[in-house]
């Protein structure tokens, strides 16, 4: 297994930071498309953009040119590729395209195929996710399928830079059904969709963009949209096969207020339109969703497992050590380092800062780490007369470690929402005060019970979370 790189915040920041739209190249091909339907009278501003859609770099260089020039129709940030369009016109976008290098010249035989794969994928979930905004009637459609497009970002990057650690990533999540926050720990070091939000941010792309690209967002329908056509995506290119499948489809169903039939109608149809560019970049036509009596796809693997546990890391856990006794400068800063400082520092999987709302009616997930890729997680929101277990937390502060020897008495007082969503009996849980008031509430897991918590992380997770109280106090 290649080793992770650490700190690798710093390291992929710094990539980023240096980093211009340019370095993704174009798709073989993608230049001919758009010269082709910018010479035809009969080819609209919409039609072009379908056509940049087709190749998320073109999208990504127009996208970008667009908002860097200032122009008296468009005050605010071009947020919509047909805009964008519009603004540059049809010979800028033949320049452009023209211009900038092909994949086919610049990658590797290893990277190129990987990078077109990931091109098709961001495709896919820009039209599931206009499908979808369509069905729900969403202000802009068209600016909700730009955020999914763009969604993969910090995968295409590494692609095209040709990382090797990003290689490992794909094979994990591809061929081992690795969760993909997990697989990231072990192969990147850092998450991919914080490392697409410093490029959306250095890159002045759209608020939207921007936004689907934040964990916690999942809790706007918007923004969990475009979090959900990227799953589904990347489900159809597995084959439907990932054991986290109905739990997708689930939220979907919900999200869009349909029954399985109708989702999956949807989603089917979506595919059909698909494949018909499917070759364009590099794969084969995708087979439909099935689903059998029990409402599981036919192709779908029994049974999710752990294929490793998560490594402790003695540098973040002193990197948060460092920031919680007076590096953090502020409260955001200080709840950062907490959650890294759990996850990457103690190895502990999922890890959530609920906030308490001001008139102490919600628990709210505000910072999260390994939950990227778990829309429903990220979508914490417990009221607190239902909370149970997680209520008494927020009297006094207090922890509580729910194990072996205290489930038959415990399990019962964890709200049944959050026995559904974290699908495990064992993990910490604290309140996070301030002076005598209480901040919110800190949930750590393993995530699965093939990963076992232990006492000396137990008593590191009192500590830090008791440190991030003090540090917030000291900066009031």
């Amino acid at each position: 297994m290649d080793k992770p790189i650490t700190p690798a915040v710093s390291h992929l920041a710094g990539e980023a930071a240096a980093a211009s739209p340019d370095e993704l190249p174009l798709l073989k091909g993608t230049a001919a498309r758009v010269a082709e339907l910018s010479g035809d009278s009969r080819s609209s501003v919409k039609t072009l953009a379908a056509a940049v859609m087709g190749d998320p770099a073109l999208a990504l260089r127009l996208l970008h040119k667009a908002n860097a020039v200032p122009h008296r129709h468009f005050r605010n940030e071009v947020s919509t590729l047909e805009d964008a369009v519009r603004m540059l016109g049809t010979q800028a976008l033949i320049r452009m395209a023209t211009d900038a290098p092909v994949a086919d010249e610049r990658l590797d035989a290893a990277s190129l195929p990987r990078y077109r794969r990931s091109a098709g994928q961001a495709l896919l979930a820009a039209r599931l996710a206009t499908e979808w905004a369509e069905s729900r009637h969403d202000m802009s459609p068209p600016e909700v399928a730009l955020a999914a497009l763009m969604y993969n970002l910090g995968e295409l990057f590494l692609l095209a830079h040709g990382d090797r650690r990003i290689g490992r990533y794909l094979e994990l999540v591809g061929d081992s059904h690795v969760l993909p926050h997990e697989a990231e720990y072990v192969s990147l070091g850092e998450s991919l969709e914080e490392l697409g939000l410093v490029l959306a941010r250095h890159w002045k792309l759209p608020e939207m963009v921007r936004e689907s690209m934040r964990a916690r967002n999942a809790q706007h329908l918007r923004t969990l949209g475009v979090m959900l056509s990227a799953q589904i995506a990347r489900d159809a290119l597995s084959g439907w096969r990932h054991p986290m499948l109905t739990a997708d489809l689930r939220l979907v169903g919900a999200f869009l207020d349909e029954p399985a039939k109708r989702v999956v109608e949807r989603i089917n149809d979506v595919l059909e339109g698909f494949n018909g560019d499917a070759a364009y970049y590099g794969l084969e036509p995708l087979p439909a969703l099935v689903l059998d009596e029990q409402g599981r796809s036919i192709a779908q693997d029994e049974t999710w497992q752990a294929h490793f546990c998560l490594a402790p890391r003695a540098d973040d856990f002193a990197a948060c050590l460092k920031a919680l006794r007076g590096g953090a400068a502020d409260r955001t800063q200080v709840l950062k380092a907490l959650v890294r400082g759990l996850h990457h520092g103690l190895g502990l999987n999922r890890v959530a800062f609920a906030a308490l709302s001001a008139q102490r009616e919600y628990l709210v997930g505000e910072h999260l780490q390994g939950t990227d890729f778990e829309p429903e997680f990220n979508r914490f929101h417990l009221p607190l007369a239902e909370a149970g277990l997680f209520a008494r937390l927020m009297d006094k502060p207090a922890a509580f470690w729910l194990k072996a020897d205290n489930q038959a008495k415990a399990w019962p007082q964890v709200p049944e929402r959050v026995r559904d969503l974290v699908g495990v009996r064992s993990f910490f849980a604290m309140s996070l005060f301030v002076g005598d008031k209480p901040l919110g509430l800190v949930y750590a897991d393993r995530r699965s019970s093939e990963c076992e918590l232990d006492a000396r992380s137990y008593e590191a997770f009192r500590l830090l979370v008791r440190m991030a109280g003090q540090r917030i106090e000291q900066l009031l």
